[in-house]
């Protein structure tokens, strides 16, 4: 039956199509209007075609009345309403239809028109209007139903009372009122908004995004225990409210609850894999045709009550997992989210992933990393050449990055007082060349985290075949690795005489440089431990300083290096090297908050404690003798 009602959508003016309007008749129009927009909207959500029945609706009242306008905007339309008639069974009739024109608005997040009109008919104060002008703020009028009442006594019958309609207006107003603040920063207020809003007619399902919303303010004053509550209550309003519980998960991280954010992000993992068996249903009162959740328009680029992505909740639990050490856990969830990605075929390999997760090789790359600490070096070979396979037939011969004038002005080098002065001229025309090669600079970024993934996935195979044996394919595998990152030259701007020294200071800056330099160091551990495991100590201790070469704080590089300059008998080096490493570590505690992605863990076998005293115990025993001769 309703779905019979849905196809025939009745058309206002065609029901009086060819008949004059009439004072008389005017009223009863209105309220046939008002109660057709109602049901309209009971069974759809807010369409153009519903505007035009309110506007062809007040056109007709006004023709009755003789009223002169051209084609006026829907705002001036009310306003000319309001000042030019006074009939009050007119008015009366009218009065039902603001209600309604503030719903369109609310659709539209137009809450100014909505205060002008409401703030008109409250400042009108005509004794023919069932309005209250004497009553404190205007949002607690309409909330209490003091700025519109219901008709008692009329024949005319409308199929949602006013107050109800009131209430709902009021509850989607100051939600949308308090969004507005919490975007701009302004998150007392926002909170102090949303609180009033909780306060008003709600769905469950309105009740717990606003109580989402209190929370996330919360976490951004810094109140944590406060967000989790107002989470809490979000899910008892609402067991279908996701994102609250995944918003719990992520204030149990910041307050490094590990238990209770793995628990939560269990929880989710298991809701979203049966998300399909939920149906959200219309929990509003069945007085109240309009439903709240279809006034209220969250813009798109909002993902704080967006349904939470499956992947991102698989990916947080494998990822914690991994951090954790708990590599068997943190394997299974990553090797069930590669089964995900192979189900949809027509998702290539590098495109990119939500924007709240890693792009989808770094997830393979991850769980390469996990799998190598689970001692699953097979499948450690298979997912790597899964991305490698992909990469190298994207990467071009060469890859050149020129640093821009932009890069280096907005450095810290530039601001040095020893910095030489720009020819002016030549640095607008470079930003303007710049400028104009945007796509470019984006393919040659994405050409670069080609190179980046494909070498890392070499790393790990040759990881992989290091820890089964199989020397010859590791080092193979580590020079695969090399040699990719080799194609990547990164250079200055040209002729601005900016010195050496700083170009340097700001490639070791750039986040995609010290990732690639990382990986350049790790490779060449990873082959000088092989070729010194094949009797081949000069070739390992060559790749062993090349390591520190690219990356001096390699403390497995320093480590293997000392180990092979004793083996050759060059134990003063050996001990000059060690004395370095030491300031090394130093540094590196400075710069601990350089964060590299996850997938660039190094699975290369770990120094321990004992073997690091072990080297110094041998180093300090030599230093003492040679002091002694000497």
């Amino acid at each position: 039956m309703f779905g019979d009602v849905e196809r025939r959508k009745p058309h206002f003016s065609g029901t009086v199509e060819g008949l004059p309007p009439t004072i008389p008749s005017i009223p009863l129009e209105l309220t046939i209007l008002y109660n057709t927009v109602v049901l309209s909207l009971s069974l759809s959500d807010v369409n153009q075609s519903v505007n035009s029945l309110l506007y062809e609706g007040l056109v007709r009242g006004l023709e009755a009345y003789d009223a002169h306008f051209d084609r006026l905007d829907i705002t001036k339309l009310w306003a000319m309403i309001f000042q030019n008639i006074n009939d009050p069974n007119f008015i009366q009739a009218v009065d039902q239809l603001i209600y309604l024109q503030c719903v369109l608005w609310l659709v539209c997040n137009q809450l100014e028109k909505i205060d002008n009109v409401l703030h008109l008919l409250r400042d009108r104060g005509s004794s023919g209007s069932a309005l209250n002008t004497h009553r404190g703020d205007l949002w607690q009028c309409v909330k209490s139903g003091d700025l519109l009442k219901d008709r008692n006594g009329s024949d005319l019958v409308l199929v949602l009372s006013l107050t109800s309609l009131g209430e709902l207006i009021y509850t989607c107003a100051m939600f949308l009122r308090g969004f507005c603040k919490m975007e701009e920063g302004n998150y007392l207020e926002a909170v102090d908004i949303l609180e009033q809003a909780a306060e008003g007619l709600c769905s469950k399902r309105i009740l717990a995004e606003i109580y989402t919303l209190i929370g996330h303010c919360s976490t951004q004053m810094d109140r944590p225990q406060t967000a989790l509550q107002y989470f809490r209550w979000a899910l008892q309003a609402d067991i279908q409210c996701l994102s609250a519980l995944y918003h719990a998960a992520m204030v149990y991280r910041r307050l490094e609850m590990v238990d209770a954010e793995l628990e939560a992000l269990n929880h989710l993992s298991v809701a979203l894999e049966s998300w399909d068996q939920y149906k959200v249903g219309n929990d509003v009162d069945s007085q109240v045709l309009i439903r709240p959740e279809q006034l209220v328009q969250i813009p798109a680029t909002c993902h704080l009550l967006t349904s939470v992505n499956w992947v991102h909740v698989k990916h947080s639990l494998a990822g914690r997992f991994l951090q954790m050490g708990r590599v068997e856990a943190a394997a299974e969830h990553y090797l069930d989210l590669l089964a995900s990605f192979l189900e949809e075929s027509q998702r290539e390999i590098f495109v990119v992933a939500d924007h709240t997760i890693p792009r989808i090789p770094e997830i393979y790359l991850e769980a390469a990393v996990a799998l190598l600490h689970c001692q699953r070096f097979n499948d450690v070979i298979t997912v790597s050449e899964e991305i490698a396979s992909k990469m190298t037939c994207l990467i071009s011969e060469k890859l050149t990055f020129e640093i821009t004038v932009n890069e280096w002005l907005s450095s810290d080098c530039s601001k040095s007082t020893e910095a030489p002065e720009i020819d002016t001229s030549h640095q607008t025309c470079h930003l303007n060349s710049f400028s104009e090669s945007q796509t470019l600079w984006a393919k040659k970024k994405e050409t670069l985290n080609y190179i980046l993934w494909a070498a890392t996935a070499f790393l790990y195979q040759g990881q992989a075949f290091a820890l089964l044996k199989n020397n010859k394919e590791s080092i193979t595998n580590f020079t695969r690795c090399v040699n990719l990152l080799l194609k990547v030259q990164v250079v200055g701007p040209p002729d601005l005489g900016v010195p050496d020294d700083q170009i340097e200071t700001l490639k070791k800056n750039m986040i995609e440089v010290k990732i690639l330099q990382k990986l350049k160091s790790l490779a060449f551990v990873g082959r000088g431990i092989q070729l010194a495991e094949r009797g081949q100590n000069r070739e390992a201790l060559q790749n062993f300083q090349l390591s520190l070469q690219a990356y001096h704080d390699n403390f497995e590089a320093v480590y293997h290096l000392v180990e092979i300059l004793w083996k050759l008998e060059r134990k003063q080096e050996a001990v000059t090297y060690w004395l370095k490493q030491a300031e090394a570590e130093k540094r590196h505690k400075v710069n601990a908050s350089e964060d590299f992605p996850i997938f660039l863990i190094s699975c290369l076998k770990e120094i321990s404690t004992s073997e690091e005293e072990a080297v110094s115990k041998k180093l300090d025993g030599y230093r003492s003798s040679f002091a002694t001769r000497t």
